[in-house]
């Protein structure tokens, strides 16, 4: 199993459904990547996207004045300060494949079904009432 990207995970903002999909790539590039030094190299560029998206989605929220952000925001926290815990896993030669997918399938599906489902639906609300 791979990470796929599904259009019901679009949240209506194309910048950051673009990113959301480049998250599945890395994820799934991270997820099949075959020796150490590979997984070293994609948990390196997933790491970097991801703080570089969080960065941007949280900075749409601001702008849209989201009530949720602060709860949103922790999430992401916790993502990251979760990727580091795989990443030293990583480094340690102690992370198992089905750990990992347990991790990703988590984070993906999980974060963006319940955390951007509820940021989609305040973007749409948002776009419905501009004149």
């Amino acid at each position: 199993m791979g990470f796929i990207w599904r259009d019901s995970y679009s949240i209506g903002n194309a910048s950051i459904d673009a990113e959301h999909q480049q998250l599945f790539k890395l994820a799934d590039a991270f997820f099949n990547a075959d020796d150490q030094q590979k997984k070293t190299e994609c948990a390196i560029r997933l790491f970097k996207y991801t703080r570089e998206h969080f960065d941007h989605e949280e900075q749409l929220m601001r702008d849209m004045g989201y009530p949720e952000f602060p709860a949103h925001a922790q999430q992401h926290t916790q993502l990251i300060s979760r990727l580091n815990e795989v990443s030293e896993k990583i480094a340690n030669n102690t992370l198992s494949h089905s750990e990992l997918k347990a991790f990703l399938t988590a984070w993906l599906v999980g974060h963006i079904v319940t955390f951007d489902t509820r940021l989609s639906a305040y973007v749409r609300q948002a776009d419905a009432s501009k004149p």
